[in-house]
């Protein structure tokens, strides 16, 4: 499979030419076993979590049957959320560029209907769109799928836990008999098989084996913290971590905001993510990560699902997740489209046992994540502050500078160097922080080792085990942040982290 190239799948031309022009190369598995199954018109069952290259796998063949003379919806995809309808229509747009007259048209709730229903009434041959938005335009008659050639149903196991699968076979009952099927999910519960033994008959099934794929380019590390030391870890992350942009995860819509206000505050250009902004400001927020008016993004599970923005180099799981898969999920942010990528997860006391079952959904182990020690990040700070220092040594309005400061050292008779450090001094009471004068603080080192037994064996159930945290080595005793690790500890059992019960997305 790594030798075949697009141009051998027979896609056609126009749509091989706009995949060239993307810069495309080799199809990833999904995409090998996919592509020519639905171009001979067969429905589709695929496996494969997110980050697999998914869409391309369905909508470059789709996109190669279409008639483009024709202005009925003839593609119709259906996406679990807003964010994830908006990125496949992108995609759709991008592969159908040297299409003529060709349009893509996204429909979503949080959207005045009106745009939607002008959009239909022009003409398009895709329809990307969440399955309640889209049922409410079938019922109204705005949108008529008698000409429908191909269906989609995108992360279909999202949709079943969103609660929409209802929506969804109402709307599949609604297409064409001839209609050509395909169906993707990460898992395959017994309420997604009956829908594709309903309605995806004789169906080609791929599978892809894809955890390790999608963490492949992911190096993946953990930082075992105390809870309410938590946001100074992530300070001192941000700080000596060589991030283009970052996404960080909480569980919470209340903590996106309380988080980026707080990062905000020491200088960060970062905004939340949640189901609480509007979708004009949701939009917005993720326009400005694409373009660098933002760095960070504070975001839950739900309101970053889809999103894919290539300059992403870290993922931060600020708080650990729920379940395996919105891990796979959160981590699948970064690294993608043949991209290197770093994921750092926070782990407290009582939620580091659930550090094995994160690494057997991944099939790959966490490293330790060692913080620079306090000296270390003394150093890093004052040749920080040397630097841009230096920089402004070619300023033009340097020799004035010298100049008015000669005048008041030769009037006030101080030497130069007591004149820079009052100049210092004046400048930390300004913006606090801005001189490296004081050593930071040492935050508590924790292990990321399970707690043992009495008996010096690990927790299974034994009589008298208490659940506890080793005291690791003193802060700075490790190698600092540049490369090994301190110590490694032992691998932990396999359990969920406590639920709570406020923890909405």
């Amino acid at each position: 499979m790594s030798e075949l190239s697009f141009a051998d799948l027979g896609l056609d031309p126009a749509v091989l030419e706009a995949v060239t022009a993307v810069g495309y190369e080799t199809p990833s598995p999904i995409q090998a076993q996919s592509i020519p199954a639905l171009l001979q018109g067969n429905h589709l069952l695929g496996v494969a979590q997110t980050g697999t290259g998914k869409t391309a796998a369905f909508a470059l063949p789709l996109l190669s049957r279409v008639d483009a003379s024709v202005m009925d919806p003839q593609i119709l995809v259906l996406a679990p959320t807003r964010e994830l309808a908006i990125q496949v229509a992108e995609a759709f747009t991008t592969y159908a560029s040297k299409f003529r007259n060709f349009h893509v048209l996204p429909i979503y709730g949080g959207q005045d209907f009106f745009p939607q229903i002008k959009g239909l009434r022009r003409g398009a041959q895709v329809i990307v769109g969440t399955p309640g938005r889209l049922l409410d335009h079938l019922r109204k008659g705005t949108l008529k799928l008698d000409k429908l050639k191909a269906l989609v149903l995108d992360e279909a196991d999202e949709m079943l836990r969103m609660g929409f699968i209802d929506d969804v076979e109402a709307i599949l009952a609604k297409t064409p008999e001839n209609c050509q099927r395909a169906l993707f999910s990460a898992t395959m519960p017994p309420q997604i098989k009956k829908v594709a033994q309903t309605y995806l008959r004789d169906a080609t099934e791929v599978k892809i084996e894809s955890e390790t794929r999608t963490v492949e380019r992911i190096a993946q590390f953990v930082l075992p913290v105390y809870a309410e030391r938590k946001l100074d870890a992530l300070t001192r992350i941000l700080e000596v971590e060589p991030i283009d942009a970052a996404i960080i995860f909480v569980r919470t819509k209340a903590e996106t905001t309380l988080l980026a206000e707080k990062l905000s505050a020491r200088g960060h250009a970062v905004a939340p993510l949640n189901g609480d902004l509007n979708q004009r400001q949701r939009e917005q927020t993720v326009e400005d990560l694409k373009r660098g008016k933002k760095d960070i993004v504070v975001a839950t599970d739900v309101a970053a699902r889809g999103l894919d923005v290539p300059r992403i180099t870290h993922v931060i799981n600020y708080d650990v997740p729920y379940d395996t898969e919105a891990y796979i999920h959160r981590v699948g942010r970064t690294g993608r489209a043949g991209r290197n990528g770093k994921a750092i997860l926070l782990v407290t006391p009582r939620e580091r046992s659930w550090l094995r079952t994160l690494e057997r959904a991944t099939n790959s182990p966490m490293e330790p994540y060692e913080l620079p020690s306090p000296a270390d990040l003394q150093k890093m700070r004052i040749e920080q502050f040397e630097s841009q220092l230096l920089g402004f040594a070619e300023d033009r309005k340097l020799a004035k500078a010298m100049a008015m400061l000669d005048e008041i050292a030769e009037r006030n008779e101080m030497d130069m160097a007591m004149v820079a450090g009052a100049l210092a001094v004046w400048m930390e009471a300004a913006q606090p922080g801005s001189l490296p004068l004081e050593q930071p603080e040492a935050l508590p080192v924790v292990s990321a080792a399970p707690p043992r037994d009495r008996k010096g064996g690990r927790p299974g159930g034994k009589p008298g085990f208490k659940p506890g945290f080793k005291k690791g080595p003193k802060a700075g005793a490790g190698k600092g942040f540049k490369g090994k690790p301190a110590g490694k500890g032992g691998k932990p059992a396999g359990k969920r982290p406590p639920r709570q019960s406020d923890a909405k997305r």
